[in-house]
């Protein structure tokens, strides 16, 4: 029986020469596999350039005015603090989805195509950055929370995916499962509480962001304390 089951895990991995029409699992190590974790590297650092991009500074009417020279400075302060707000969720979402892959060692359709739909979210995220640097008003960062908290809703998708699928260096027991995906569910329920908060008067935009780090933080601080298991 021992020899049975064996068996049974060889010919449930595929190798490098199992034939592409048929294959339905990419083994880490394979071409099938590392092109999948390079894409999405890509995708990241190409997501970064573009919101370094939208960093666009005014032309200066007179370079000996300093009046232009403020202005220009003051125009490009909220693109500054869009794109830090930015850069750091997504070195969040990047480090996130490297230490996520780390655990896989596999990969198959159903995992690539929900990643496929997670890149595409990351690729547009310069978008909501630029209307935040545009526009550091409520509706333009609660639009920026609501967007994260689509991103961070597909992560946990490919966490489900991961579990269900067999597709992790090894088997997780039932509190290891919970505080993953409830940890991995505190920017969405953050962000979504948060969003609101921007309409507040005069600090809402503040007070949003500072409400959306502790919920987060409390969240995922609960799930390891409620369950115990080192991930």
């Amino acid at each position: 029986m021992a020899d049975g089951i064996a068996e049974d895990q060889v010919a449930s991995e595929p190798g490098p020469d199992e034939d592409p029409w048929t294959q339905k699992f990419y083994a880490r190590g394979t071409s099938g596999f590392e092109r999948a974790i390079f894409f999405s590297d890509a995708i990241y650092a190409i997501s970064l350039t573009l919101v370094a991009v939208q960093l666009v500074l005014p032309a200066l009417d007179d370079l000996s005015s300093t009046g232009d020279v403020g202005k220009v400075i003051s125009n490009g302060f909220g693109n500054l603090i869009a794109y830090a707000f930015t850069f750091l969720w997504v070195a969040f979402y990047w480090k996130a989805n490297h230490r996520f892959t780390l655990t896989l060692r596999r990969i198959d359709d159903r995992y690539i195509w929900a990643l496929l739909v997670y890149l595409a979210f990351i690729a547009l995220l310069p978008f909501p950055a630029a209307i935040l640097g545009e526009a550091w008003d409520p509706r333009a960062l609660a639009f920026f929370f609501v967007y994260l908290a689509c991103v961070s809703a597909l992560e946990v998708l490919l966490i489900v995916i991961a579990l269900r699928d067999d597709l992790l260096v090894r088997e997780l027991n039932t509190a290891e499962r919970r505080q993953w995906v409830i940890s991995s569910l505190s920017p969405v329920a953050a962000a979504l509480i948060s969003a609101p908060i921007c309409f507040i008067p005069t600090y809402g935009n503040w007070i949003a962001i500072l409400t959306m780090t502790a919920i987060s933080t409390g969240i995922s601080f609960t799930a390891a304390r409620r369950y115990r298991a080192r991930l």
